[in-house]
């Protein structure tokens, strides 16, 4: 069996690459901002949590399903993903970020972003970095308009180290060599599995995980 010998450097994107906020909750906002959505938008989500989120929590639900974008044209919406990464979204990628995926690319190392943010949101952002390759949430379509769930499996939490172990497998990845950046306790198991775990402004929890794993902390 031929040894693995790539060398990955694997960023997640919500404040990690996109400091203190998400790209989501950024577009979102500027849905609501062109009227795109609207209280119709409000009441629908309102009514999804109360019958969701006593079951699994708030937050938990609004991850699990987009309502905000059940029954909204494919062909309207990604278009405004991409003028959104444009306006607002890229100009917040800051320059240490950038340049960290710059110098992987340099090296020769395959560049991942791995979220569970949107996988057209995120595309521009692919392509602003020169990423390889991206790993993010792809909504269900029907009859050319988004149904809010979610096709597929849900880069989150411990999908997101299967993930990232199937990407391996298929790209002959050695694991000890490469690297991951990444801001949250539920991305734990993704920074377990790399030789070179980075992680990135944590927050408490975060914090406690890296200082009793000897992770090296910084910014972007």
């Amino acid at each position: 069996m031929t040894p693995p010998t790539q060398i990955a450097a694997v960023f997640d994107v919500d404040r990690t690459l996109l400091p203190v906020t998400t790209t989501e909750r950024l577009f979102i906002r500027y849905l609501f901002a062109r009227r795109v959505l609207g209280p119709s938008t409000l009441l629908r989500t309102a009514l999804y949590l109360a019958v969701h989120a006593p079951r699994v929590g708030a937050l938990e639900a609004m991850r699990r399903r987009r309502v905000y974008l059940a029954d909204q044209e494919v062909a309207r919406i990604q278009p405004l993903a991409a003028r959104c990464y444009a306006e607002v979204i890229g100009p917040l990628i800051p320059a240490a970020a950038r340049a960290a995926v710059a110098a992987h690319r340099a090296q020769g190392h395959l560049t991942v972003l791995l979220s569970g943010s949107l996988d057209f949101l995120l595309e521009p952002l692919q392509a602003d970095l020169g990423a390889d390759f991206l790993i993010a949430t792809h909504m269900e379509e029907r009859a050319g308009r988004f149904t809010g769930r979610i096709a597929g499996r849900w880069p989150y939490g411990p999908t997101k180290a299967l993930l990232t172990r199937e990407f391996a497998a298929a790209h002959s990845v050695d694991f000890a060599a490469s690297y991951a950046y990444a801001d949250h306790h539920s991305d734990e198991e993704v920074l377990a599995l790399v030789g070179h775990p980075v992680v990135i402004s944590p927050q408490p929890k975060m914090q406690a995980i890296a200082a009793r794993r000897g992770w090296p902390t910084r910014t972007f």
